[in-house]
C-alpha cells in the first residue's frame, strides 16, 4: 500500500510539473508558420527592429554580396505580413555602399524611421517616412553626414531630444560620451565642450559598451572592466550613486581574476523599482568559450546578493558563437517577474531570484533551430520577436512564451475591472488603485503615484495597451 501511495504521489508530481511547464513554440499566426523571411542574394541579416506607433514592425539590416553591401529596411504588420505600401512590396533597398553598419534605430514621435550607422566609413543620420521614402525635410535629402570621428562603441536614442554616443576621442584616444541633437549638432554644455571623458583613474578607464536612460532621467554608462557610472543630462556624476557615481563590479568574487580577463557590460535593464540587472561578458576566457554573467544591483549601486548564486547567474557560449559573433547581440528583457536573456540562437529564462526557470520550455532554455538573432523585443506579454538571419536570409520570427507576473489572486472581490473597453477618453476602475499603463513594447507611458479610480487616456494613440495594477493584476484595453 505504501508503494502504491508513493507511486501515486510521484505520478501526481510529474503531471503537475508537466502542466506548469510550458513549451516555447514558433507562433504559427506570425508570417508563414512563425517566420517572415526576406530572401537575400548573397548573405543577409536583420540587425535591429522596432515597432511604430501602430504596432507595425520596422526591421533594418543588410545584404552582403561580394564586396557590396546594401542597406535593407522592411515593414510588416504586427503579425509579420509585409506592408505592400512600404517601399517595393514592403522592402526598401539602398545598394550604394561598399560597407554598411547599422548602429541604432528609432521610431520618432512623428512616426518616422530614424537610422544611424557607419556607411562608406562615414557616420551618418538618415530619416525615412512611413512609406519608406527618404524624408526630404531632414538634412540633405534625408541624410546628415556627421563629423564626429569614428570608433562608435554604443549609441542611445531613448530620449526624443538628444543622442548619446559612446566613443573614442580621435585626438586623445580617450573613451568618452558625446551628446548631440538629431541633426548632429554637439551639445557644448555637456561635459567638456560636448564630451564627457571616462577616465576613472590613472589605472582604469571606462570604454562605454552600453548606455541606458533610467526612470529618473539620469544616465547609466557601462562598459569595460565591469565598471558603470551614473551621470545627469549635463554630464555630471550623480554622487549619491555607488562611490561618487562610479561602481566597479568585483569579478574576483565570481571566480575570475580581474587582472587576466577583459570583462565588459553589454546590456542593462532597469525594473519598475529602479533595480538594475546587467549582463557582463568575460571575453576570450578560452579560445572556444565566451562566459557571461547576469547580476542585479539596487538603485544605489549596491549588489543584490540574493540574485542567483552569490549574486550572479553564470552562463557560457561555446565555439563557434564566440568566434563569429564576438559582442552583439546579448540582450536582456524583463517579462513580468522573469528575465529573458538572449544571445545568438538561444533564449534563457530566469525567475525573479536569478535562477533558471524550468517552467520555461521545460528546461529554462529555448534553442532557435537554423536561426541566429541580433535583436529581440517583447510584443505584449506572451510573444517574443527575434530579428536576425536564417540560412543566409533576413528573417524575423515570433515565439509564444509563458508569461509570469506577480502572483494574482483570482477571488472575484479582489479583481479589478476596467471600463469602458474600448475607450476614447477616460478609463475607469471599480475601486481606487495605483497603476501603470504600458504599450505593446512594455514601455511605461503613464503611472499613478496615488490610488485613483480613473485615468484620462485621450492623448494616447489608437492601439492596444496593457495596464498593471498594484498587486500584480494585469489587464488589456483598446484605445480608439
Amino acid at each position: 500500500m505504501k508503494t502504491f501511495k508513493a507511486f501515486t504521489l510521484l505520478l501526481a508530481t510529474l503531471l503537475a510539473t508537466n502542466i506548469c511547464a510550458q513549451t516555447v513554440t514558433l507562433d504559427p499566426t506570425f508570417g508563414e508558420n512563425g517566420m517572415t523571411v526576406i530572401p537575400a542574394t548573397g548573405t543577409g541579416q536583420f540587425e535591429l527592429f522596432d515597432f511604430d506607433k501602430r504596432g507595425n514592425i520596422i526591421a533594418v539590416g543588410h545584404i552582403s554580396n561580394e564586396d557590396k553591401c546594401s542597406l535593407v529596411i522592411v515593414k510588416t504588420n504586427a503579425n509579420g505580413m509585409l506592408d505592400q505600401s512600404f517601399g517595393t512590396n514592403g522592402i526598401v533597398t539602398i545598394p550604394e555602399y561598399n560597407k554598411a553598419g547599422v548602429l541604432a534605430l528609432k521610431i520618432t514621435k512623428e512616426n518616422k524611421i530614424f537610422i544611424t550607422g557607419n556607411f562608406e566609413n562615414k557616420r551618418c543620420f538618415m530619416q525615412f517616412n512611413g512609406d519608406g521614402a527618404l524624408d526630404e525635410t531632414f538634412g540633405d535629402n534625408g541624410k546628415i553626414i556627421l563629423e564626429l570621428g569614428m570608433g562608435t562603441l554604443t549609441i542611445n536614442l531613448e530620449n526624443d531630444d538628444f543622442v548619446l554616443f559612446g566613443s573614442i576621442d580621435p585626438n586623445s584616444d580617450q573613451p568618452c560620451i558625446l551628446k548631440c541633437n538629431y541633426y548632429g549638432v554637439i551639445d557644448e554644455t555637456f561635459g567638456e565642450n560636448g564630451r564627457l571623458y571616462l577616465t576613472i583613474s590613472e589605472e582604469l578607464w571606462l570604454r562605454p559598451r552600453s548606455i541606458k536612460m533610467l526612470n529618473d532621467q539620469s544616465i547609466l554608462i557601462a562598459g569595460t572592466w565591469a565598471t558603470f557610472c551614473k551621470i545627469d543630462t549635463h554630464g555630471n556624476f550623480v554622487t549619491d550613486f555607488a562611490n561618487n557615481g562610479i561602481r566597479i563590479y568585483a569579478l574576483e568574487s565570481n571566480g575570475y581574476p580581474a587582472t587576466t580577463i577583459a570583462p565588459y557590460i553589454i546590456d542593462i535593464k532597469e525594473d519598475l523599482n529602479g533595480n538594475l540587472t546587467l549582463l557582463v561578458t568575460v571575453h576570450e576566457v578560452l579560445p572556444t568559450l565566451q562566459v557571461s554573467i547576469a547580476c542585479r544591483f539596487y538603485p544605489n549601486g549596491d549588489t543584490d546578493s540574493s540574485f542567483g548564486v552569490r549574486g550572479y547567474y553564470r552562463y557560457s557560449w561555446p565555439y563557434p558563437y564566440s568566434y563569429y559573433y564576438p559582442e552583439r547581440p546579448q540582450k536582456i528583457l524583463q517579462n513580468g517577474d522573469n528575465y529573458i536573456i538572449g544571445a545568438y540562437d538561444k533564449i534563457r529564462n530566469l525567475n525573479h531570484s536569478g535562477i533558471l526557470d524550468p517552467d520555461f520550455n521545460h528546461t529554462g532554455i529555448y534553442d532557435c533551430e537554423n536561426f541566429v538573432f541580433q535583436d529581440m523585443k517583447l510584443q505584449g506579454t506572451d510573444k517574443l520577436i527575434l530579428g536576425g538571419t536564417s540560412n543566409g536570409n533576413l528573417a524575423i520570427i515570433r515565439l509564444s512564451i509563458p508569461y509570469k507576473a506577480t502572483e494574482i489572486t483570482h477571488y472575484t472581490e479582489n479583481r479589478i475591472n476596467i471600463f469602458p473597453n474600448p475607450t476614447t477618453n477616460y478609463l475607469y476602475f471599480n475601486k481606487e488603485v495605483k497603476f501603470e499603463i504600458m504599450d505593446i513594447q512594455g514601455r511605461v507611458l503613464l503611472r499613478s503615484k496615488k490610488p485613483v479610480q480613473s485615468v484620462n487616456v485621450s492623448h494616447l494613440r489608437a492601439g492596444v495597451y496593457f495596464i498593471k495594477f498594484e498587486g500584480g493584476n494585469v489587464g488589456k484595453f483598446l484605445k480608439i
